[in-house]
């Protein structure tokens, strides 16, 4: 029993993934290529523009790519 026990919880350790993020952010601008998990990430703090909160996935079929401080 205690053996049935274990591996059932090892089963559920092993199932459980880290949730990544779904929210992006961007900076508005014409000249910006980057998404950004955090609001108050170093890489916007340059952005003039306004910073819209949108998804991941909709960041990518925009053409963004994730900040390299983040990735």
């Amino acid at each position: 029993m205690k053996t049935l026990l274990i591996v059932v919880a090892s089963i559920g350790l092993f199932s459980i993934t880290p949730s990544q993020s779904t929210t992006a952010y961007i900076c508005n601008s014409p000249s910006a290529k980057k998404y950004h998990y955090s609001k108050t990430c170093r890489g916007l703090q340059k952005c003039t523009h306004e910073i819209k909160k949108t998804t991941v996935d909709s960041a990518k079929k925009s053409g963004y790519t994730v900040c390299l401080i983040e990735s």
